[in-house]
């Protein structure tokens, strides 16, 4: 039995990676969470630096992480067009077993 590849499916799917509230816009307001929870130098007295640091350390960790899903939700957002825009150049059939 073939099937037809849904074209339409494919964007809609990359679309709502990037939609106001899809998944990238989420990881987006916890960026902008996460960059404000970072502690300046001197805020827990000269005895908590280390404190401070290890917590800074951690932040931007978590940071790095966002940062790099954003990155792969963007990538994955444009690859599920360049797909849609394969399909819909093509006039095969797609088979499904």
């Amino acid at each position: 039995m073939a099937n037809k590849v849904d074209v339409d499916a494919i964007r809609k799917a990359g679309t709502k990676l990037a939609a106001p509230d899809g998944p990238i816009q989420y990881l987006r307001n916890v960026q902008a969470l996460l960059e404000s929870v970072k502690l300046p130098s001197g805020s827990l007295t000269l005895f908590g630096g280390t404190t401070v640091a290890a917590h800074n350390a951690s932040v931007d960790d978590h940071l790095e992480n966002v940062k790099t899903g954003i990155a792969h939700l963007n990538k994955a957002a444009e690859q599920l067009e360049q797909t849609a825009k394969n399909w819909e150049k093509s006039d095969q059939e797609w088979v499904v077993k």
